[in-house]
This record gives structure tokens, sequence and C-alpha cells, in this order.
């Protein structure tokens, strides 16, 4: 086998791409993971300091994102571990949506859209 076919069996069991471009597509989300838990913790501790409210939103995004992606993981490699995570980070996120339901209709501390 020359290195071409070698090359062109490798993209055609890698959905058309090639070893270097799954690295870099690998590297890149778990950069964009921990950047986007960095511009959460940036956004709540802003919104602290200049309203002293807690905002739950960003962090909503954020853990409906992870249990998306862990349940996806989990349906293409059938382990547990990774059922276990996306269950976890779904349990978050529901909380935080119950949190945010609570703030926005003015259950929690008796004013509509008033946060802790």
């Amino acid at each position: 086998m020359t290195k071409e076919e070698i090359l062109e069996k490798s993209r055609n069991d890698n959905g058309g791409k090639d070893i270097e471009d799954l690295e870099v597509q690998k590297s890149s989300a778990r950069i964009a993971y921990f950047s986007s838990f960095a511009f959460c913790i940036l956004i709540s501790l802003l919104n602290w300091i200049f309203s002293k409210k807690i905002s739950v939103q960003c962090w909503l995004v954020f853990f409906g994102m992870l249990s998306v992606a862990f349940f996806v993981k989990f349906i293409e490699l059938k382990k547990k571990h990774e059922l276990f995570v996306a269950l976890s980070y779904l349990v978050i996120f529901v909380l935080l949506l119950i949190f945010f339901l609570l703030q926005i209709t003015g259950k929690l501390n008796g004013s509509s859209g008033e946060s802790l």
C-alpha cells in the first residue's frame, strides 16, 4: 500500500477527515470548554460586583451544553461513565432552570426578576 492509499483509507474510516483534523477538533473543543467556563465565571463575578445579584443564565447554557455533549458521547461510545456524567450535568441544569424560573417569576425574594 502506498502512503496515499493509507491516507485515503484513514480518511474513509474517519468520515473524510485525517488524523490531524481530528486532533485539531479535539484540542479546539477542549479550549472552547475551558474558555466558556472562564467566561461564565467572569460574567457571574461582574454581575455580582455591579448588581449584587446572582445570574444563572450563562450557567444554564454551559451545563445544558455539557449534558448534551456527554449524552452524545454516551450514545456513540456506550460507556456508563459518560451517561453518569451526562445525568449529573442534567441535574445541575434542571436545578439552575428551576432557580432561574423562580427568579423571573418573582417567587424568589418576593419581587419579579430580583435575584438573591
